[in-house]
This record gives C-alpha cells, sequence and structure tokens, in this order.
C-alpha cells in the first residue's frame, strides 16, 4: 500500500517496546512519505539502541525534545503515561496517535479529548484493527444487510501470559485483562454493532491485584448482545462470531489482526417430525451420530457460504499510519473510524464494566 501524497511527514515515536518497534517496522516499509523522525524512552539508552536499529534519524534525550521538528507523536509507552504524554504533545501543536488503551478511564480519555479540541490538533487512538482493509469490508456488508438484523457478537482475547516483576499488565495502576486483552473484543463490538446500553461483568482478581480474567455481556443500543472473554491467564480459541437473521459471520485469526472471514447463510430449523418412527430414529445412537457428522460437514463449509478476504499490507500497523497522515493533508482533525467519541465510549464501558465486579460480581 503506497501513499502518494508529496508531503513528508516527521514523526516522533515515544516509546521503545514491542509494539513500538513493529510499528516503526511497518512504517519504514510503508512506501509513504514518512520519516522516522525522532525517539524517546524512559530510558534514552534505550532511545539511542532503538535509533541505530530502526533507522530512527534521531534519539532524543527526553520526552520533549523528540517533539522538536515532529509533525505526529505515536505514543507507546505504558498506559498510565498516556494522558501525561497526550497532552505533552497536543500543547506542542503535534498530531497525536496514542497507542491502546487511549487513557487509563473515561475521565482521563475525555481531557485527553478536550485537549485536542481546544488546541485544534489530530489525536486519535491507535487501535489498528479498524483500519486494516478487512474490517473496513465486514462494516460494509453489515451496513448493506448481508447479516440481516445483527443479533449480537461471541468473541475473545485470551493469552496466558505469568505476571512478571515489571510487567506493566499486572500493574494495578493499568493493567488487567480488560484494558489490555478485552479491550480489542469490546473495540470490535462497538464497531461493528454500534454503541452501548448497558453493561454486565464478572472477573477475577488475582493476587496481583488486576482482573487477571473476565466476561463481559453488552447491551448494544440496537438491542444487539455481545458476549466478551478476557484473559492473561489462560489462553482460548481465536477469531470472533456474528449473528443475523439472514447470516453469521466467522472471523478468522487473531481478533487484532483477523486473516478473512466466513458468511455463512442461516438455514431455518426443519418443522418438527411428526412420525415416531423417525423421532426414535433420530434419537438413537445411530441417529445421533449421522446428525454430528452432518453437522460437521455443514461447518466446514456450508453450501452457499461466501470467503471473504481483504489481506493487511505489511504487519498491519501501516493503515493507521496512513490515515492520520491523509487526514492531516485533508486538513481533518479526526477519522471516522476511530474518533474520540469511540475512545470516550469503550472506556466508559471498561469503567462499568470495573464498577460492576467492585461493587461485588467477582468470578
Amino acid at each position: 500500500m503506497t501513499d502518494t501524497g508529496a508531503k513528508a511527514f516527521r514523526w516522533a515515536i515515544f516509546g521503545t517496546g514491542q509494539v513500538a518497534r513493529k510499528f516503526a517496522l511497518d512504517l519504514a516499509g510503508a512506501g509513504a512519505p514518512a520519516i522516522l523522525h525522532s525517539v524517546a524512552s524512559r530510558d534514552p539508552g534505550n532511545a539511542r539502541a532503538f535509533a541505530a536499529q530502526l533507522g530512527v534519524a534521531r534519539a532524543a534525550d527526553s520526552y520533549a525534545a523528540a517533539l522538536e521538528g515532529a509533525d505526529i507523536v505515536y505514543i507507546a509507552t505504558p498506559a498510565t503515561l498516556h494522558e501525561a504524554h497526550a497532552r505533552m504533545a497536543i500543547a506542542a501543536g503535534k498530531a497525536v496517535l496514542v497507542e491502546k488503551p487511549f487513557a487509563s478511564d473515561a475521565a482521563a480519555a475525555r481531557r485527553i479529548a478536550a485537549a485536542a479540541a481546544e488546541a485544534g490538533v489530530f489525536c486519535m487512538e491507535a487501535m489498528w484493527t479498524r483500519f486494516q482493509p478487512l474490517l473496513g469490508e465486514l462494516r460494509a456488508r453489515i451496513a448493506a444487510g448481508a447479516l440481516g438484523d445483527p443479533l449480537g457478537l461471541e468473541a475473545r482475547f485470551m493469552a496466558a501470559t505469568p505476571p512478571a516483576p515489571g510487567l506493566a499488565l499486572y500493574d494495578p495502576a493499568g493493567g488487567g485483562a480488560l484494558l489490555h486483552r478485552g479491550l480489542y473484543p469490546l473495540s470490535l463490538a462497538h464497531f461493528l454493532l454500534g454503541g452501548i446500553a448497558r453493561v454486565q461483568a464478572a472477573a477475577a482478581i488475582g493476587a496481583t491485584g488486576v482482573d487477571e480474567d473476565c466476561a463481559l455481556t453488552l447491551t448494544h443500543k440496537s438491542g444487539a448482545l455481545s458476549t466478551l472473554r478476557a484473559s492473561l491467564r489462560t489462553s482460548g480459541p481465536e477469531g470472533a462470531v456474528l449473528f443475523g437473521t439472514r447470516a453469521t459471520l466467522a472471523i478468522e485469526g487473531p481478533i487484532w489482526r483477523p486473516t478473512g472471514a466466513l458468511l455463512m447463510p442461516v438455514r431455518p430449523a426443519l418443522p418438527p417430525r411428526g412420525a415416531r418412527r423417525f423421532e426414535a430414529f433420530r434419537e438413537s445412537t445411530t441417529g445421533l451420530r449421522v446428525a454430528g457428522l452432518l453437522g460437521t460437514l455443514r461447518g466446514s463449509g456450508r453450501r452457499g457460504s461466501t470467503r471473504i478476504a481483504a489481506p493487511f499490507a505489511g504487519n498491519g500497523y501501516r493503515h493507521q499510519a496512513l490515515a492520520v497522515m491523509q487526514a492531516l493533508r485533508e486538513g481533518r482533525t479526526e477519522d471516522p473510524r476511530m474518533t474520540l467519541a469511540d475512545s470516550i465510549a469503550i472506556l466508559d464501558a471498561v469503567d462499568a464494566a470495573r464498577a460492576a465486579w467492585q461493587q461485588g460480581d467477582r468470578a
């Protein structure tokens, strides 16, 4: 995917962790007029190593110094620092792309949004999945009625990561399964099924003090229901499924970077059989085996199913960066695929879930 605009934008990167590295690698290989201008870290030595390895022009001695001469700031520091770093960049008049979670809670997200509005600068959460081509294709098909009436979604992000000293996932100030894993299915539900009216939640709070495993049920304003799981302590099947009155949509691959989808028509259940003989066969050992085999065959390739492919470019990070640069060329301060109102609404849901389990709804 090549960005054909003439202006080359200079990017400053806050943070030198794994996500920042992936972002820098993909931005450098995107064929876009983007310059890896500067990088900063809490440890200047990490910034120097990052710059040398990834071709960043300058390793700054401080976050403030990294802003000098930059057009856009990509913030990939720990979640507890997102608000301070975003507001620092906004105050300097820079466009900002903030890694997920956008902030530690909805109140902090509102403060960032207010600062961006007052300064008149671009600001967006780096929910990269929303910018990958497949999600745009699926959203368009849903809007065109491919599912009929959308009834709900099931999704999960469960990946076992044992606690370790200094690991941000288990930091009570900004960690937890919901904020670091559950944000993906939560954002997906909001993106594909719309606003959230009600949140019910339960969590297992570990000795670390954070939610290590959680489950959410969302009631969307449309009436659709989403059931979501997130875990730091165990792994589960990847992907998500949307249910509608006309079709079911199975999203394949990891929820953060899906690889494809299968649209399967809903087939009405057969009317009850009146014949006792057929009922007896259906409930027999042989009948149940036949039914199981037919179910497997239907699941592996239903007649009339449509496979949907819309591959991402590079490692998938570049799409959001290209969106930021395009918005700046057009004089926009937001992208409709991930607005500040979206980020606030999603963190409102996170806050509601936390409130539910803090009131005693703990698993």
